[in-house]
């Protein structure tokens, strides 16, 4: 389950300036550190689920919190080149943000996410 307190401290880092990649990477860290790991354990899987859950919640938090912002939309923009979340692309897509290639963007996404997930953002 993902804390609101984590979700809005980094939603105040996306503010400030702060990549979802950065943010990613910060709570992945962040995770290891609370539960002990130690280097030799770490592996390119450990926390995968569970940061792709709190980037999920973030990408979702800032799109009906912070829809039109540039700092947050440039952040979203970014990420879903990256990234296959639903709730990202969502959130940039149907937010108030002002996107550069917007159609291509609806493109790849309809292609994504086939169906009715994506009527929404044509509008």
């Amino acid at each position: 389950m993902v804390a609101q307190k984590d979700i809005q401290r980094a939603a105040k880092d996306v503010l400030l300036g702060a990549s979802m990649r950065q943010v990613a990477d910060e709570f992945r860290e962040q995770l290891i550190e609370d539960f002990g790991f130690r280097a030799e354990e770490v592996t390119k899987e450990t926390f995968k689920d569970e940061v792709a859950a709190f980037m999920r919640a973030l990408a979702r938090h800032l799109g009906d919190r912070h829809s039109g912002d540039a700092r947050v939309g440039e952040a979203l923009e970014t990420w879903v080149r990256f990234s296959d979340h639903y709730e990202a692309w969502d959130a940039l897509l149907a937010g108030a943000f002002e996107v550069e290639g917007k159609e291509a963007l609806i493109r790849r996404g309809k292609v994504l996410f086939p169906g009715p997930l994506t009527r929404h953002w044509d509008e």
